[in-house]
């Protein structure tokens, strides 16, 4: 039988890549739990009325959240900073996008549309400014 023989860089690299794994687990779980905005849907555009269609916003939350019809959420999006000198990733910033309303809802997903946006002159600008795939929904306080 053969004797390993782990030299002091083997166990960093396993308490390295146990810490890595451990985290990344924390991460997605805290991910995970979070509501997102995961389609947004709008209708063709006929040109029969001067009126564009309405989008309509699907998000991962419903009456097990206590959303119900007529509900105003805010909309959030992540937006990650980077230190270019050094190049370290500084964090994230939840950046305000608007509030939409809760016109259908069932258990685990319910449908919006636009209640109003932010206005780029007090909040830092968001582009396009729109709702979008991936974007974060919390109730409105």
């Amino acid at each position: 039988m053969t004797k390993m023989n782990f030299k002091p860089v083997h166990y960093l690299a396993i308490v390295f890549s146990l810490f890595t794994f451990i985290s990344s687990v924390f991460y997605s779980k805290a991910v995970a739990e979070e509501s997102n905005v995961y389609q947004v849907y709008r209708s063709i555009d006929l040109g029969e009325t001067d009126v564009a269609p309405p989008k309509d916003i699907f998000i991962s939350m419903g009456t097990s959240e206590g959303i119900k019809k007529g509900s105003i959420l805010d909309v959030y999006r992540r937006v990650s900073s980077f230190d270019n000198l050094t190049q370290k990733h500084m964090g994230d910033h939840m950046i305000p996008v608007g509030r939409i309303k809760v016109i259908h809802v069932d258990e685990k997903t319910a449908i919006a549309r636009a209640d109003r946006f932010v206005s780029i002159d007090q909040e830092p600008a968001l582009l396009p400014q729109a709702v979008m795939i991936g974007d974060v929904v919390r109730k409105s306080e």
